[in-house]
C-alpha cells in the first residue's frame, strides 16, 4: 500500500507541470495580443514606474487626449516632480497641469492601492493602466482588487526593454517571464479567495 501511494506522488508532479506549461504559454499568447497597445479613452492614466518606456508611453497618452491626468505611481521618494520633468524633457506646462506623482507604493499592491487613492480623489470613473506587456495581467489583477467596478483598459509600453519576440531563446528573458507567471497566479489566487469571501458575506 505505502509503494502504491509513494508512486502516486511523481504522476501527480507530471500533470502539475503539464498544467503550468499549458497556463504559462495561454500567458504569453496573452501578454502578445495587439490589443494590449491599443486602449480605450479613459478619465485618467495610471503609469506602473519600472523603466521608460512606460513613463514614454503613458506621456503620449496624455498628450494626444487619451486622459484628463496622469499618475506615476511608485516613484522613488528622492525622485522630486521636476527632475522627472527634466529626465523625459516634458514642459513645466504639462507636468503642472495634468501630472501627479505617487510616492507611496513600493510593489504591484501599492500601485494599484495608490492608484485607487488617486482615482477616488479625482472622481475618475475609468483608468488607462501603463506597464509593460509581460507585468499587465498581475497589473489589472490587483487594480481590479481595489477598483472592482472601474473600466481598466491596458496599454502596454511600446520599445519595451524586454522583448517577447523569440523569448524561449533567451533565458534572462524566460526567467523574468517565468518569475512574472508565477507572481501572477499568485495574485489571481489570492483575488478570486477574497472575491468569493466577500460574495458570501452579501448572502
Amino acid at each position: 500500500m505505502m509503494l502504491r501511494k509513494i508512486s502516486i506522488w511523481p504522476k501527480i508532479l507530471v500533470i502539475l507541470i503539464v498544467l503550468w506549461v499549458g497556463a504559462f504559454l495561454s500567458y504569453i499568447h496573452e501578454i502578445s495580443d495587439p490589443s494590449y497597445t491599443d486602449a480605450q479613452n479613459a478619465d485618467g492614466i495610471v503609469v506602473l514606474t519600472g523603466t521608460p518606456a512606460r513613463l514614454s508611453e503613458g506621456f503620449e497618452l496624455l498628450k494626444s487626449g487619451a486622459g484628463k491626468r496622469i499618475l506615476i505611481s511608485g516613484v522613488n521618494r528622492q525622485v522630486s516632480k521636476e527632475t522627472l520633468r527634466k529626465a523625459m524633457g516634458e514642459s513645466a506646462r504639462v507636468m503642472d497641469c495634468c501630472v501627479d506623482i505617487g510616492h507611496i507604493a513600493r510593489d504591484t499592491v501599492g500601485n494599484a492601492y495608490e492608484a485607487s487613492l488617486w482615482a477616488a480623489e479625482n472622481k475618475f470613473n475609468s483608468l488607462i493602466i501603463v506597464t509593460s506587456a509581460y507585468h499587465m495581467p498581475r497589473s489589472l489583477v490587483e487594480m481590479k482588487r481595489q477598483m472592482r467596478s472601474k473600466p481598466l483598459f491596458a496599454q502596454a509600453a511600446k520599445n519595451d526593454v524586454l522583448k517577447l519576440k523569440n523569448w524561449w531563446q533567451n533565458p534572462s528573458v524566460s526567467y523574468v517571464l517565468a518569475a512574472e507567471f508565477n507572481k501572477y497566479i499568485f495574485s489571481l489566487i489570492r483575488a478570486n479567495l477574497e472575491r468569493l469571501a466577500m460574495d458570501g458575506d452579501t448572502k
